[in-house]
């Protein structure tokens, strides 16, 4: 795709700190590199169109939240609107899915590497990236089944009643579990010492 050298509009907050405003640009350009977007060029593009959006909202809307989460928040926004667009998605698709969906979508058919200049932009988008995305996006399976799993009784074999004697009485005799613990012991040790003979005649 051909980069389209659309001017970028200058930007000048009229609110909020330059700190905080910087550190807004500073995550937006880590989201962006997350998402492959490797052009300094269209990432300046996207990054200002995204801060003029959290501009306009003016000071007394924004103050509550920290710049930075009110930018990721606007760029997540922006996604699921050009994810539901570009795979023509109903509009009241539940944005969690379509952000993972657009995802998978994206990456299997290479958009990043096929089509740079293309992530988030509203005109500019080749027929062909949504042809290939729309091929890519997994549809969501069956609504999860709830299930109930009773518990069972423990199955003690063959014999159940004998096993079941059986570990009431070593239960009722803790000396006789005691002596038959060491009995098991002494005879590891002799299988060890045994065979440490054979291997030195």
């Amino acid at each position: 795709m051909d980069l389209f050298l659309e001017p970028i509009e200058p930007f000048v907050p009229t609110w909020g700190s330059p700190e905080e405003w910087n550190s807004a640009y500073e995550k937006l350009e880590s989201y962006l590199r997350a998402h492959e977007v490797d052009s300094h060029l269209h990432r300046a593009r996207l990054i200002t169109t995204i801060l003029h959006r959290i501009s306009f909202r003016g000071q007394e809307q924004t103050r509550t939240t920290p710049l930075a989460t009110l930018a990721i928040e606007e760029a997540n926004t922006l996604l699921n609107e050009w994810f539901t667009r570009i795979m023509d998605l109903p509009a009241d698709t539940d944005t969690s899915f379509t952000a993972a969906d657009g995802r998978v979508a994206l990456f299997l058919c290479d958009g990043p590497l096929r089509w740079p200049y293309a992530f988030l932009e509203t005109q500019n988008v080749p027929n062909e990236l949504k042809t290939a995305m729309r091929k890519s996006l997994m549809r969501a399976g069956p609504e999860l089944q709830i299930s109930s799993m009773v518990p069972r009784p423990i199955d003690l074999g063959l014999i159940p009643e004998f096993a079941d004697d059986a570990m009431d009485a070593l239960n009722r005799m803790p000396v006789i579990k005691a002596l038959i613990g060491w009995l098991i012991f002494l005879a590891f040790l002799t299988f060890l010492f045994w065979r440490s003979r054979s291997w030195h005649p």
